[in-house]
C-alpha cells in the first residue's frame, strides 16, 4: 500500500470533522474522493498531506509516518489544495523554480519533460497572470508531478473549467498515471468526471468512510434488467413465477407501465429472453441497466448535495 490512513479522529472546537476514518490505496491506483458538503474531504486530504496534525490515528505514506517523518514520506509526493497559487507577475518558470524548490540537470530534465506533457513548454516565459483557468490547473498538475512524484493528490483539478478544458485535464491525468503508474487521489464535485477517471472511489459522509471500492464492481453490486415487449402483463406473471420458483435470480419485477424493470443478482439476460420468447412474447428491447455514481452517490449519502 502507497497509503495508510489509520483510525483518523480531527475536532475543530464542537465539530468532528474526521471521525474513526481508516482508508487505504495501492500503488497506481486512481482515487475519487467524495462526499457532501462538510463531510470532512478537505480535512482529512490536509492530514494525508501532514498540513494539520490528526487528534487521533495515523497516516503513512511510502511507508513513512507523515507526522512523525514528513520529509520521508512526501518525498516523492506532490499536491494541489483547493487552488493553484502562482505568483501572477512572474512567469510560469520562475513559479515552478521557486515553488518547487528544484534545480539541477535532473530538474532541468524532469521540468522539460513535464512542461511538454502538459503542453505548457511553450508559455514558460510568459507571467501566470496572463494563463487562463485551464492553463493554471495544467501548470498546478506540473507543479505537484516535479518532484519525481509517485504520489499527487489534485483536489477539484477541473474547478472553474470550460467543457474543453475538464477533457484536457482528465486526459492528462489519465494518460500520466498510465504510463508511469503514478498514485493519484482526486476530489471532485463532478461525479461523471470521477467515474471517467478513476479506478476507485470512497465516499465520506459526516467524517467517515462509508464505501470504498472499484468504481466497476460498487456500480454493478445491484443489476437491472429493462425489457420492454408487447404483452407486460404475461412477461410479469412468467417473471414472477420464474422468481417464485428460483428457476431464474430475480429479486424483484418492477412495472413501469411502458417496460419492466427486473432486479437480478446476476446477469440472465440470455435467461430472460428465451424465457420469454418461447412463451410467445415478442421482445423488442432487452438491456442491462447501467448504475450511474450519481446514483450510486445519493443511495449512499440520502440525497446529500456533493461539493
Amino acid at each position: 500500500m502507497i497509503l495508510e490512513c489509520s483510525n483518523l479522529s480531527k475536532r475543530f472546537g464542537r465539530k468532528q470533522a474526521v471521525k474513526n476514518l481508516s482508508l487505504t490505496l495501492e500503488k497506481g491506483k486512481i482515487l475519487g474522493i467524495i462526499g457532501p458538503n462538510g463531510a470532512g474531504k478537505s480535512t482529512l486530504i490536509k492530514m494525508i498531506t501532514g498540513l494539520i496534525w490528526p487528534d487521533e490515528g495515523f497516516v503513512k505514506l511510502n511507508g513513512y509516518e507523515v507526522h512523525k517523518d514528513h520529509k520521508k514520506a512526501m518525498s516523492k509526493s506532490g499536491s494541489i489544495i483547493e487552488w493553484p497559487a502562482f505568483i501572477p507577475y512572474l512567469s510560469a518558470r520562475q513559479n515552478l523554480d521557486i515553488l518547487s524548490g528544484g534545480y539541477g540537470d535532473a530538474y532541468e530534465k524532469k521540468l522539460k519533460d513535464i512542461t511538454e506533457f502538459v503542453n505548457l513548454s511553450g508559455r514558460l516565459k510568459d507571467k501566470v497572470g496572463t494563463f487562463s483557468t485551464g492553463m493554471k490547473q495544467r501548470l498546478g498538475i506540473a507543479l505537484a508531478l516535479l518532484p519525481d512524484s509517485e504520489f499527487i493528490i489534485l483536489d477539484e483539478p477541473t474547478n472553474g473549467l470550460d467543457p474543453g478544458g475538464i477533457i484536457e485535464i482528465r486526459g492528462i491525468i489519465k494518460e500520466y498515471n498510465r504510463q508511469f503508474g503514478t498514485t493519484v487521489i482526486i476530489t471532485s464535485h463532478m461525479l461523471g468526471e470521477i467515474e471517467q477517471i478513476c479506478h476507485e472511489i470512497a465516499i465520506i459522509s459526516e467524517g467517515s468512510i462509508i464505501t470504498q471500492g472499484p468504481i466497476s464492481e460498487l456500480l454493478h453490486q445491484e443489476k437491472t434488467a429493462v425489457i420492454a415487449c408487447d404483452d407486460l402483463p404475461k412477461a410479469i406473471e412468467l417473471l414472477t413465477n420464474a422468481k417464485t420458483s428460483g428457476a431464474l435470480p430475480i429479486v424483484n419485477v418492477l412495472d413501469f407501465a411502458s417496460e419492466l424493470h427486473v432486479e437480478i443478482d446476476e446477469d440472465c439476460l440470455a435467461d430472460i429472453n428465451l424465457m420469454l420468447t418461447s412463451a410467445g412474447v415478442r421482445v423488442s428491447r432487452l438491456r442491462l441497466k447501467q448504475k450511474k455514481l450519481e446514483d450510486f452517490f445519493m443511495e449512499k449519502t440520502a440525497g446529500g448535495t456533493v461539493c
